[in-house]
């Protein structure tokens, strides 16, 4: 078995999983677990992150999810997450915007 590894509990770990390997409870508590802690950065820092700050707060992301004993290979998650930052981004703006018209009125 030459893409299997034994994990910490002594279960077979797929080392070529892929994002749609994943069931679909699982990739919903990915996505959610990534645009949560995303958009509160956003919030923070109020502009978009610096590349270096991407990794730190994906190391940050993949550790909650190897503690919901959930196994895929962090460039699958990074590769997923690079996908979608623009979009959770823009709409994030979107809503802030819309937030100032309704308070101006």
């Amino acid at each position: 078995m030459k893409n299997h590894t034994k994990g910490s509990k002594g279960q077979l770990l797929q080392t070529n999983k892929k994002w749609s390997h994943l069931r679909q409870n699982q990739r919903k508590i990915i996505s959610t677990l990534l645009k949560e802690a995303y958009i509160e950065k956003i919030k923070v820092h109020n502009r978009r992150l610096k590349p270096r700050e991407h990794e730190d707060f994906l190391e940050s992301v993949m550790s909650k999810i190897y503690n919901r004993e959930i196994w895929i290979p962090d460039y699958e998650v990074e590769k997923y997450y690079k996908g979608k930052i623009n979009k959770w981004y823009n709409k994030h703006i979107a809503l802030e915007e819309k937030n100032d018209k309704e308070e101006k009125i």
